[in-house]
């Protein structure tokens, strides 16, 4: 595909179109969701997930979960979003699990269990998305190309895990074989503020030294629950996550530094400068109600890789794999359909 020609996008669900998963895969519902998660997910957590640690170049302790069934079809890394943690992807884990999958999963910096360059544990901080991109490719070489059992390599990303790794796949072209990029922040929204006056508010920080200090607009974390103005629209899902935060400070994290805020913006011209290098298949999904990245630096990035089909949910919030049960259910389909293609 070249930088010229149109990229379509399809939109989905497809009326009277019903796309199947994999027969091993058993998809959760609304009202099955909360047991089995107590239940035979948990036992799967307990039984067939290991977790471990390494320390980066840069001194910092990265935590990660692995979960290899026997006779594997391949491997695949899931790169979190924004304030993510192990427990947010303990059902998507789980799927790809059934389906013949090797997990790879890691807590970025500043996120759960991994280690953190400030001493508020509520408050993401990271100095460069570069630092994501070197602690991910530590990973893929200390872990996971060493437990790959020389099967192929994909990957999963979401939101700002689809930044760092659309980053990574135009850094390092050669350690996946496929991608899926789930609302990735190619280029985020700025909210209720102009982006030229966030950018001064950026210059501004730096200017002070304030990189680490909490950025205008954001807050601490609350534990008072807000389904309502979320990025779910899967009650039960929401509520498995916000218990886990408020059980274990560890997942707490929900605002960001100013020096997060400026390697957010930043990185959209990084990933666009590179986007060239991806020259690997690549399923891009698209949330129509998303409040917090811009659809057009998508566009941007499959205008300039090589292969990239766009995957459209207009009435799904940001966390796709937290919508409604239709889109679900067309969503992973749709995924294990372009990783066994």
């Amino acid at each position: 595909m070249t930088a010229k020609e149109e990229i379509k996008v399809t939109e989905a669900p497809e009326p009277g179109c019903s796309l199947p998963v994999p027969e091993t895969v058993t998809l959760l519902g609304e009202d099955d969701f909360a047991e089995a998660m107590q239940g035979v997910n948990k036992q799967w957590r307990d039984s067939c997930v290991h977790n471990g640690k390494f320390t980066t170049k840069d001194g910092m302790e990265i935590n990660y979960y692995t979960a290899i069934p026997k006779n594997r079809r391949a491997n695949l890394v899931i790169i979190h979003g924004y304030c993510g943690f192990w427990a947010k992807y303990h059902e998507m884990a789980w799927y790809y699990y059934q389906a013949g999958y090797a997990v790879f999963f890691m807590e970025q910096r500043g996120h759960g269990y991994s280690g953190r360059e400030i001493p508020e544990t509520d408050l993401v901080h990271v100095r460069s998305y570069e630092d994501y991109v070197r602690d991910t490719r530590e990973f893929f070489d200390r872990v996971v190309r060493e437990k790959s059992g020389g099967k192929p390599c994909y990957l999963f990303a979401h939101s700002m895990g689809g930044a760092i790794g659309a980053l990574f796949l135009g850094t390092y072209p050669e350690c996946f074989q496929k991608a899926v990029l789930s609302s990735p922040m190619i280029q985020m929204k700025t909210g209720k503020y102009p982006r030229a006056l966030v950018s001064l508010i950026a210059v501004h920080a730096s200017l002070h030294h304030m990189q680490k200090q909490m950025s205008v607009g954001q807050d601490h974390f609350s534990p008072v629950p807000v389904f309502e103005t979320s990025s779910t629209l899967s009650r039960p899902r929401y509520d498995y996550v916000f218990q886990h935060r408020l059980q274990d400070y560890h997942y707490q994290t929900y605002g960001a530094s100013y020096g997060w805020a400026m390697a957010g913006m930043s990185v959209t011209g990084k990933i666009l400068k590179r986007a060239a290098n991806v020259k690997i298949p690549v399923l891009l999904f698209q949330a129509g109600n998303d409040p917090l990245v811009e659809p057009s630096g998508q566009m941007r990035f499959a205008r300039k890789a090589s292969d990239v089909r766009i995957v459209r949910y207009e009435k799904s919030k940001h966390e796709i794999f937290n919508a409604t049960e239709d889109i679900r259910r067309d969503y992973y389909a749709r995924i294990f359909r372009f990783l066994e293609e």
